[in-house]
């Protein structure tokens, strides 16, 4: 509906609307804000407007009746609240009408300097000799572009791993103010233990951080899957508790920090070759704080000063050109995944335990050669460690999947032949 439709089909003193998901209408306040009221309660506001509540002899409705049906038939949206990176008003997302009752609350870029924000950040992000702050800034100033144009883009997720107390929390505060000052908390959704997502579509910044993980290989996949649908497509589906689910296009960001502990990274998906360029791994170095942070007051001071310096940040990120090496066509910047970490995560892939497992279970006794169905109903079937195995392999085509990677990562010690009918496999023990 274009600027000049919805003038033309006002018919009350200030906008309203009618919320087909929360069957409710919508009206704005002193704030500015749009908010949901019952049809009754409207009906209270028609009449405070002067709208009479009963029919005149020569009419065959009462006019506040008729302003409510017309707002109901011709001013309807699909979705009503607040739409992460939108500003308020009417919106069009995926041939759905969408009105954003808040707007998110964007820093203004501004000339000046910015010292402890830039101590901060070279203290965490330089680390082992490599100054991961190129990637960073690169990644953070798309985000905020998103955002600032109502644009939704791919971006990576970012993962922040260091010791207690670094930081790494302070580092997702900022990315929340810059992107807008709105957080959500989606853990549960990505790992599947929720279907519903609604409030995440509030909000901006998705942020991960001090979550009871699931370490166990289905959420990691389940957590893996989601995270490449967030960072690459656009549209994403909004489903409420007692509402129809809606395809909307949220400008989101994705943040997840944690130890750097194998036992806490144990939550992250398996890097497979599909997840490699859309995830960002840092490795965080512990600060040196400006300002005192041992007392909740000395924390809301500190606050307040680096929030100064934020105008002056975001000036910095829009003025700053993206390394032409670390570009990206998809994402704008490439990604970055520190080796130390990287480790750490390939220890746990589940192909790499099932080469473990594999050497003790059936290498012992020589090299092993035959179908994926025999070498599978040999590891299920062992003694000690069949049960585990039985849960590494559950899912379709499991096994195939990490004979694939592991004769790629092993191509002197795993070979295949084919006959006409069968492929075979051939493992050899390591030397």
């Amino acid at each position: 509906m274009t600027p000049e439709e919805q003038r033309a089909t006002q018919e009350t003193p200030h906008p309203t609307w009618w919320s087909n998901s929360q069957r409710a209408f919508l009206i704005q306040n002193r704030r500015g804000h749009y908010i949901h009221v019952s049809p009754e309660m409207f009906k209270q506001h028609l009449r405070s407007w002067g709208f009479a509540g009963r029919a005149a002899p020569d009419e065959h409705i009462a006019p506040a009746d008729q302003v409510r049906l017309n707002v109901q038939t011709i001013r309807d949206v699909d979705y009503s609240g607040p739409l992460a990176g939108y500003n308020a008003g009417i919106t069009t997302c995926n041939g759905h009408r969408a009105l954003v009752t808040k707007p998110p609350k964007r820093i203004e870029a501004a000339q000046g300097e910015f010292p402890m924000i830039h101590g901060i950040m070279e203290d965490m992000f330089w680390v082992d000799d490599f100054d991961q702050r190129a990637h960073f800034f690169g990644w953070l100033k798309i985000a905020e572009k998103s955002v600032r144009d109502s644009s939704p883009m791919p971006g990576q997720a970012v993962v922040f791993a260091g010791p207690p107390n670094a930081g790494k929390n302070l580092v997702q505060d900022l990315i929340t103010a810059i992107l807008g000052g709105r957080v959500a908390r989606p853990y549960q959704w990505i790992i599947g233990r929720t279907n519903f997502n609604a409030d995440l579509f509030e909000a901006e910044h998705l942020m991960i951080a001090d979550e009871v993980p699931f370490t166990d290989l289905a959420s990691r996949r389940v957590f893996g899957s989601k995270i490449k649908d967030i960072t690459v497509n656009s549209i994403q589906t909004c489903h409420g508790k007692f509402a129809n689910a809606i395809h909307l296009m949220p400008c989101w960001r994705l943040t997840i920090s944690l130890n750097e502990e194998s036992e806490n990274l144990q939550m992250l998906p398996p890097l497979d070759t599909s997840l490699r360029d859309k995830i960002m791994l840092f490795k965080i170095k512990k600060a040196k704080m400006p300002l005192p942070c041992n007392s909740p007051q000395e924390r809301k001071v500190f606050w307040e000063e680096l929030k100064k310096e934020l105008p002056a940040f975001i000036q910095f990120l829009q003025n700053w050109e993206i390394p032409q090496d670390l570009t990206d066509s998809r994402f704008g910047v490439a990604a970055y995944q520190h080796p130390d970490l990287v480790k750490v995560v390939e220890d746990m892939a589940p192909e790499k335990r099932l080469m473990e497992l594999i050497e003790v279970t059936i290498l012992p006794g020589g090299e092993f050669e035959g179908t994926l169905t025999e070498l599978e109903a040999r590891l299920i079937g062992d003694p000690t460690f069949g049960r585990q195995l039985s849960k590494l392999l559950k899912g379709a085509n499991a096994l195939q999947t990490y004979m694939r990677r592991l004769k790629k990562a092993h191509p002197a010690q795993i070979f295949t032949a084919r006959t006409e009918k069968e492929r075979f496999w051939r493992i050899l023990p390591r030397q």
